[in-house]
């Protein structure tokens, strides 16, 4: 990665801070592509680990995390201590709203179930969870909530946004969309200033993964427009926490819901993580894989003037299973970034635009690529 004074900053930002409060890529989505059983081993980049909660809910054989931030494990290792704790009340005031009351409390009771890089960490950091602070407002993620809702509240389209999320007729979302919200919201200094790299760099976008849009605010206002209108967000936890600052119980990720704790505390022991590059952690173990799950990690290696993502592909061939899948999302519109070595080893299994057009609740990656190992 070139050392401009951008990457420098993402550098910067993502070594030093918690970036993701929540995981955003749509759990739903991948458990369909993959479509995982009792005999998956499932390899995945941790995030902020609620998606493999999720996977758990497919009864795969492990799952095992890996993130380059020691803040992700943290986080993740959190949510795994208040599993085995046991008590459902406890994960849910902890992260339905990200704020209460009772959060020293919760906190001294898991402390002896945390690990203690994890005890460290939250030790300094636990006060987020306060009323006064609210844990997501924190976070690079958080911060650039932060910014685009001020950016609403600036722009005066607090009531349309409230609105267009709890109207049910698609009609009505698309005549507020059109001519209320859309009109105001491309509009003057913050056009530019949103899809800076600076800012972006708070959403954990590098420089590499932005420059691979040709026009960021125009596949920006189709994604919204495809999400708000068509879809609506109503039931669509992954934007209604940023736009609402918390989660609600008729919306949220499913490990927050009280009928699949029983089941999730119950598999914690397939679960398994570790803080690092993947192609250091591949590199150390004998473990083979059915299933790797990258989000949108390999755009990260792209362009960055490294053999970084030549050494990630060897690594995941020699770890994969035969038949392995491989999900992954990108900005790139094809595969043509990968190494030419791995092209012949790789058959891209189809994924339909309508199928991810209707039911992707994010929606912010223009590609979803489904490999599958082929050699």
């Amino acid at each position: 990665m070139k050392n401009s004074i951008t990457n420098l900053w993402f550098k910067y930002l993502t070594s030093h801070f918690l970036i993701y409060n929540t995981c955003w890529e749509d759990p739903e989505i991948d458990r369909i592509l993959i479509n995982s059983d009792s005999t998956s081993d499932i390899l995945m980049i941790t995030s902020a680990g609620d998606n493999a909660f999720d996977y758990l809910l497919d009864s795969p054989n492990a799952v095992h995390c890996v993130d380059i931030n020691p803040y992700q494990t943290a986080l993740f290792d959190l949510k795994c201590a208040l599993f085995r704790h046991g008590n459902h009340k406890y994960l849910e005031r902890l992260f339905l709203t990200g704020k209460n009351e009772y959060y020293q409390t919760i906190f001294e009771s898991v402390e002896p179930l945390l690990e203690e890089n994890t005890y460290k960490y939250w030790k300094f950091q636990k006060e987020w969870f306060s009323p006064k602070k609210g844990f997501y407002s924190h976070g690079l993620t958080g911060n650039f909530a932060r910014f685009l809702n001020f950016l609403i509240d600036l722009k005066g389209l607090r009531v349309s946004i409230n609105k267009i999320i709890r109207e049910e007729s698609t009609t009505v979302r698309k005549d507020i969309f059109l001519n209320t919200i859309e009109p105001v919201l491309w509009k003057g200094l913050s056009k530019h200033l949103w899809k800076s790299d600076l800012v972006l760099g708070f959403a954990g976008i590098p420089e590499t993964q932005s420059s691979g849009m040709v026009d960021l605010n125009e596949y920006m206002r189709e994604t919204l427009y495809n999400i708000f209108v068509n879809q609506g967000v109503n039931k669509n936890y992954f934007w209604r926490l940023y736009l609402d600052g918390y989660y609600s119980k008729n919306c949220c990720p499913n490990y927050l819901k009280k009928e699949h704790f029983g089941s999730i505390r119950s598999q914690l022991s397939k679960l398994s993580r570790s803080t690092g590059t993947l192609t250091g952690f591949l590199d150390s173990t004998d473990k083979k894989y059915s299933h790797f799950i990258l989000l949108d990690h390999q755009d990260w290696l792209i362009g960055n003037g490294t053999d970084e993502l030549d050494k990630e592909w060897v690594s995941i061939l020699r770890s994969a299973k035969p038949k392995a899948k491989i999900l992954m999302r990108s900005v790139h519109q094809n595969l043509d970034f990968l190494p030419t070595f791995v092209k012949s080893k790789i058959k891209s299994l189809p994924v339909s635009k309508e199928f991810l057009s209707k039911n992707d609740r994010v929606g912010t990656y223009p590609s979803t690529f489904l490999l599958e190992i082929d050699v």
